[in-house]
């Protein structure tokens, strides 16, 4: 119930942000902001579903859990998590709003500590198969 009603405000704040208060009138860096915005979410998408189907791929072979190999899973253990935070990063570009960088600040604040919970597991579950220097979540960082 927590989950659905947070979503439905979160649906509420975001659709009331565009069709009522976004205040595009005479902004003469809209088109910028939604242009770059939209390539991030695009972007951001894109990486989610790629990292999704490997994902359902390597399951589909019925032979346990292996490791994700390949594009951005050579750098992080959760590349679809990093493409649904550049999603709702994405989304906050495009509506330049306090909606939108809200909700892209809880995207995060709950699939970081996810991907994190997640690498742990990988690292436990492969010990020394596992890449030492792929990182949970952010490529170099975290």
């Amino acid at each position: 119930m927590m989950a659905f009603g947070f979503n439905l405000l979160n649906a509420y704040l975001q659709a009331r942000w565009v069709s009522e208060y976004a205040g595009l009138d005479g902004d003469r860096y809209f088109w910028w902001r939604m242009g770059g915005g939209a390539l991030v979410f695009g972007s951001g998408a894109a990486v989610n579903v790629w990292a999704d189907n490997l994902l359902m791929g390597l399951k589909a072979g019925g032979s346990g859990y292996r490791i994700p190999r390949g594009g951005l899973f050579e750098w992080v253990s959760c590349p679809n998590y990093l493409g649904e935070i550049l999603e709702w990063l994405g989304w906050a570009l495009m509506t330049w709003s306090w909606a939108g960088f809200g909700f892209f600040l809880y995207t995060c604040a709950n699939l970081v500590p996810r991907a994190g919970a997640n690498h742990k597991w990988y690292l436990e579950k492969f010990g020394d198969d596992y890449p030492k220097d792929r990182k949970a979540v952010i490529p170099f960082v975290y």
